[in-house]
């Protein structure tokens, strides 16, 4: 378990008790130790208490927001005092697995207000896995929401618990251990569309003639979609990451563990 730091990192309103920036208090185990002279507001404090207990383990889940978001805020509007919640040392004999550093791993990400429905991802994933141009054979596809007005990219999102992987009787689909794609065994495939209809994001479709899904395997952890998209809409990286998306038409390289940014939640 790690040891915790909880540091006043911003008063953005009022605070009249006063708390005042630099003000801290730290977690080891189940103590909490204030220093000599310095106090922790209770309303504040009821606020960050449940985030504590998970803050201090190293949860290994892809899909765990907990260890991006850092920065909290007191329960009181006109206050908004953030928190900066610390991790303090390294717990011995955690933090790494076979495969590297424990962490969330970079994925597929969408902002369809960005999406200008122009379909060049799904172009350009179909030329680069099948050589045509194709929207049957690509593994991203562009939905037109006309209620909305929008235009919804529908891609893999890497899901931490695949439900494609568990609902696939044959076995044929199995994760990347670093990128956490979907991948497919042609050879144990039925084409039965289990998958198709276990995924929540509507992101598997059944090729036309092979019958075996198409899933994205984020071309090797560059996708080509993302490099191609003039608008942004889609990128690959860590949520919460200010600069996740490259400047349309510039390539953008993910390292395997990408960097991790601060997310910020009002508790």
């Amino acid at each position: 378990m790690y040891d915790l730091r909880v540091v006043v990192d911003e008063i953005r309103g009022f605070c009249d008790l006063p708390m005042e920036v630099g003000d801290y208090f730290e977690v080891s185990g189940g103590r909490i130790t204030i220093p000599d002279g310095k106090f922790m507001c209770l309303w504040a404090l009821q606020s960050i208490l449940p985030m504590l207990p998970a803050k201090q383990r190293n949860i290994v889940e892809d899909n765990d927001w907990l260890s991006n978001t850092v920065r909290v805020a007191c329960p009181d509007p006109n206050g908004m005092v953030i928190f900066r919640i610390e991790r303090v040392g390294q717990p011995a004999g955690e933090g790494k697995t076979e495969h590297g550093p424990r962490g969330p791993r970079p994925r597929m990400l969408v902002n369809e207000k960005l999406c200008a429905g122009c379909r060049a991802c799904e172009l350009i994933c179909s030329f680069t896995h099948e050589r045509k141009f194709s929207d049957l054979l690509s593994r991203i596809h562009v939905a037109k929401v006309d209620e909305d007005g929008i235009d919804r990219p529908l891609v893999c999102r890497q899901c931490g618990n695949a439900r494609c992987v568990e609902a696939c009787p044959s076995g044929a689909l199995s994760r990347d251990p670093e990128t956490r794609c979907v991948l497919v065994d042609q050879a144990l495939c039925g084409g039965c569309g289990a998958c198709v209809r276990a995924c929540p994001f509507d992101a598997i479709t059944l090729h036309p003639e092979r019958g075996a899904p198409l899933i994205c395997d984020l071309c090797g952890g560059d996708p080509e979609c993302v490099r191609r998209c003039p608008t942004g809409a889609i990128s690959y990286g860590l949520a919460g990451v200010s600069e996740k998306a490259p400047r349309p038409g510039a390539p953008y390289r993910a390292s395997a563990q990408g960097t991790p940014g601060d997310q910020e939640g009002n508790i």
